[in-house]
């Protein structure tokens, strides 16, 4: 899975990837569901590609590194992130 190989989870939770309980960044469950990604781009696939693969060039100065993520591996991450359900709080 490439979200595992770029390392993701050393800075996001992510559900579905073990390891992925990183505290630097937001948690990526629920992604989909909200309006903007950072770096104030619109919420779409397309621009979710963008900063997966450019967070500088977006956002310079942002704590999002650039990893060097292909396009195929961007696209196919994007894609699993947009399935991630929001984390629902403790009962």
């Amino acid at each position: 899975m490439a979200i595992r190989r770029y390392g993701c989870g050393g800075c996001h939770v992510i559900s579905g990837v073990d390891d992925a309980r990183g505290t630097v960044g937001p948690s990526l469950d629920g992604i989909a569901t909200r309006a903007e990604l950072s770096g104030g781009l619109a919420n779409t696939p397309d621009n979710m590609v963008r900063w997966l693969r450019d967070p500088q060039g977006v956002r310079p100065g942002s704590g999002m590194p650039n990893l060097g993520v292909s396009e195929g591996d961007g696209r196919d991450m994007a894609a699993y992130l947009y399935t991630l359900e929001p984390m629902m709080p403790p009962s």
